[in-house]
């Protein structure tokens, strides 16, 4: 999974940018102008385009396909030279450090109706860089703009945090002849993230001659097998992600489920830009029942049954995503497979009845 704050990640590296703006001795001051219509600096027109999420799948220098687990916002923007002579549009995409002097950056915008710009020090959501591969819709190269020449761009920031919707997109000064950043003011809505496929429970997902599909989501009281207590159940009701695996290839594979692994970069997970999935923490000596319990091998022909399960939020999610890389049954790319969640009341197992 990819780390944030500068921290290297075989996946993305987000940088988080210092604003501060040099205003000393400067009679003019930034001005927040709404995204909707283009705004011009220097003899440049800036035009917010659409912007979207997406999973990125990427091309590697020998051919490999680079997966980055984690959704980032990409928004278009629109440079258009409005001025007499030839401008030079540089693109910032390969850049580790951003600054409002010289990359776009993304911040919630001030509530404040007047704002010292002085004092101002916005929290700026992390940009993307990518570490490896490039992304064919950035451009890569420098371009030479005439009078009345456009060229579009995509810029890739993390997504952000529910409720950051009020958001200013910055230009820096050094994409135009002026001094100052020019600052767009858009309302930003999360929307359900483009890229690979997103399947739906009881579709049948095929990995090169292996089959996944998800055959239920549930709300359950887990029955446990404990070493120390016997038979018994979770404390409380948990989801329950069930999935089937068909090996229709002519060799052998071996699944490898890391239920126990937390660490949060193998095994599955749910995302969800409205709530929090965690996976369900089992006692050590506890083990659920019909659960995998470690790597198994399947051989051609032959097919499993298993589950991962994960605490329930309190909140519903319109728009949830369920996760697993193909390494774990010796295949490339990712399971993807979306649903909705809103918390169910429970039946409770006649034998913690009987507890009560």
């Amino acid at each position: 999974m990819p780390e944030v704050r500068g921290t290297l990640s075989p996946s993305l590296i987000f940088c988080l940018a210092a604003l501060v703006f040099a205003l000393t001795g400067c009679e003019e001051t930034p001005e927040i102008h709404s995204g909707a219509q283009p705004v011009t600096a220097g003899g440049v027109q800036f035009e917010l385009g659409d912007y979207h999420i997406r999973y990125l799948e990427l091309t590697g220098e020998g051919g490999e396909v680079i997966e980055y687990p984690a959704p980032v916002l990409a928004i278009e923007l629109t440079v258009t030279n409005v001025g007499e002579d030839q401008l030079v549009y540089n693109p910032t995409h390969g850049e580790s450090v951003l600054s409002e002097r010289s990359t776009p950056l993304l911040y919630p915008a001030p509530q404040d109706t007047e704002i010292d710009w002085e004092t101002f020090k916005p929290e700026p959501i992390e940009g993307v860089l990518l570490h490896r591969g490039r992304w064919e819709d950035q451009q890569q190269e420098s371009v030479t703009l005439s009078p009345n020449d456009s060229v579009s761009d995509l810029f890739l920031f993390q997504v952000p945090q529910q409720g950051q919707n009020d958001l200013v997109f910055s230009v820096p000064p050094a994409m135009h002849r002026g001094e100052l950043p020019v600052m767009l003011r858009f309302d930003y809505q999360p929307t359900p993230p483009l890229g690979p496929t997103l399947y739906e429970v009881g579709d049948e997902i095929d990995f090169d001659g292996v089959v996944f599909s998800i055959t239920d989501v549930e709300q359950v009281y887990l029955k446990l097998e404990d070493a120390s207590q016997g038979e018994g159940y979770t404390a409380e009701p948990i989801l329950k992600i069930s999935y089937s695996l068909q090996n229709n290839s002519d060799e052998t594979i071996t699944f490898d489920p890391a239920h126990r692994n937390m660490s949060g970069d193998q095994g599955a997970v749910l995302e969800s830009q409205q709530v929090d999935f965690r996976r369900y923490l089992f006692p050590s000596t506890a083990q659920p029942e019909e659960q995998q319990r470690g790597r198994v091998d399947i051989e051609p022909g032959e097919s499993i049954e298993d589950f991962t399960a994960f605490e329930r939020p309190r909140n519903s999610a319109d728009s949830v995503t369920f996760i697993l890389p193909a390494s774990h049954f010796d295949r490339s790319g990712r399971v993807r497979v979306g649903f909705s969640y809103s918390p169910e009341d429970v039946e409770v197992p006649e034998e913690l009845k009987e507890d009560d």
